[in-house]
C-alpha cells in the first residue's frame, strides 16, 4: 500500500523498482516514495489530478465520515458539520504545497510556494477535475496507457460523472459563506498553486499538441 509510509518501507524491502512489476503507483507521500522506491534504473513520471483546494477540503471531510478503511479516518468528524470541521485544528492547510516541499508540519513561507511551483513545472504532468475527460486523454496519450479500448474504458470509469469507487455525493457549501472563507484563508497557498497548475494545464496541452500526442 503506497498510500503509507509502512505501505511504502514494504514495498522498498520487497524490492519494488527493481521488479518491475508495477507500471502505476498512486501514493500522497511523494518524498518517501521518491526515495524508497525509485532509483537510478527505475525512474519515475509524475502524473496528478488537481481540483479546487476548498471543495477538496469540503469532499474528503464528507467522505472521511464514514471511510472507516482509511487511514486518516476520524470517528469524531461523523458528529461533526462542516463548519465545525474547518474552525478545528485537524482542518487541511495547504496539503498539496506540504506534499511538493515534504513539508507536513510547520509553518509555509513564500519560498515554499515557489518550490512547489517548480516541482509541477519541471516534473509533473497536470490533469484538472474539471476538465477530467481531456485529462485522461493526456494520460493515456502521453504515458501509452494501452489502446482506444482502453481508453474508452478509462472515461467510463473516471471521467463520467458519478463514476469512480470514491465518488460520493455530498452538501455543497455557499462560497459567499464564512466557513468557505476560512477553508480558504488555511488554504491560502495551496489556491495559489492551483491557479499555476490551471496555467500549467494550458501551456502543456499546446506542447501535446504541438508533439502531435493529443
Amino acid at each position: 500500500d503506497t498510500s503509507t509510509p509502512e505501505g511504502i518501507l514494504k514495498a522498498s524491502q520487497l524490492g519494488f523498482a527493481s521488479s518491475h512489476l508495477a507500471d502505476v503507483m498512486f501514493t500522497p507521500l511523494l518524498s518517501e516514495s521518491a526515495e524508497l522506491l525509485l532509483d537510478a534504473n527505475s525512474l519515475g513520471r509524475m502524473f496528478a489530478l488537481f481540483r479546487h483546494p476548498v471543495e477538496r477540503v469540503i469532499s474528503i471531510f464528507y467522505y472521511l465520515q464514514g471511510a472507516t478503511w482509511e487511514p486518516t479516518y476520524n470517528p469524531e468528524y461523523a458528529q461533526w458539520t462542516i463548519d465545525d470541521y474547518a474552525r478545528s485544528p485537524y482542518c487541511e492547510s495547504n496539503w498539496m504545497v506540504r506534499s511538493l516541499t515534504n513539508k507536513m508540519t510547520g509553518p509555509l513561507s513564500g519560498d515554499d510556494i515557489l518550490v512547489a511551483k517548480e516541482v509541477l513545472r519541471r516534473k509533473c504532468l497536470v490533469g484538472l477535475m474539471e476538465g477530467m475527460d481531456e485529462s485522461i486523454t493526456r494520460f493515456h496519450s502521453f504515458f501509452r496507457f494501452g489502446d482506444e479500448d482502453a481508453l474508452k474504458c478509462s472515461r467510463e470509469q473516471f471521467a463520467n460523472k458519478g463514476a469512480g469507487t470514491n465518488s460520493h455525493s455530498h452538501p455543497t457549501l455557499d462560497q459567499t459563506s464564512e466557513t468557505w472563507a476560512i477553508l480558504a484563508q488555511k488554504n491560502t497557498l495551496d489556491i495559489r498553486l492551483y491557479e499555476y497548475a490551471q496555467e500549467l494545464f494550458e501551456e502543456q496541452g499546446k506542447w501535446l499538441k504541438k508533439q502531435k500526442l493529443i
